[in-house]
């Protein structure tokens, strides 16, 4: 038996990367980081027209709630 079996917390020393990946597969991983990139795209996005309304409201002066 080597000192690494048995040891908790120790997997194959990727940290359960090696077990998402086997889980998911390849198709998988991949989906999974192009939905994280279009969410992060999406709210830099977002972030930007919120920003760009508040000085439209601000230039009009209108009061919020």
């Amino acid at each position: 038996m080597s000192r690494l079996e048995g040891a908790p917390g120790i997997q194959n020393g990727l940290n359960g990367w090696s077990r998402l990946l086997g889980l998911v597969g390849v198709p998988g991983a991949i989906s999974l980081y192009l939905v994280w990139w279009i969410t992060e795209w999406v709210g830099g996005k977002l972030d930007r027209m919120i920003q760009l309304l508040e000085q439209i409201a601000r230039a009009l002066r209108v009061g919020g709630p």
